[in-house]
């Protein structure tokens, strides 16, 4: 259900393989007009904390960009937010 004034919109999270490779892909993706975050994931298994960058937009497009300027990640996810 959709309450009236909100709109779903598309989502993605990237799973990052460092600060340094979340702050590159988040500084690139802004200024394309993306809006992003970066967030600190704690515990994330035996190799300690993890980052995810959290996109408001295309997984696909996303990939595609992060990918044209060589910034690694190791998986993506695509939802959906209420905005």
């Amino acid at each position: 259900m959709i309450c009236k004034g909100v709109r779903k919109m598309l989502g993605c999270k990237a799973a990052m393989v460092s600060y340094t490779q979340a702050s590159r892909a988040r500084k690139i993706l802004q200024r394309l007009g993306y809006s992003c975050e970066v967030r600190r994931l704690e515990h994330i298994g035996p190799e300690g904390c993890g980052f995810v960058l959290t996109v408001h937009g295309n997984c696909s497009r996303v990939s595609s960009i992060l990918a044209r300027e060589g910034i690694p990640f190791q998986r993506m996810q695509e939802e959906r937010d209420a905005w």
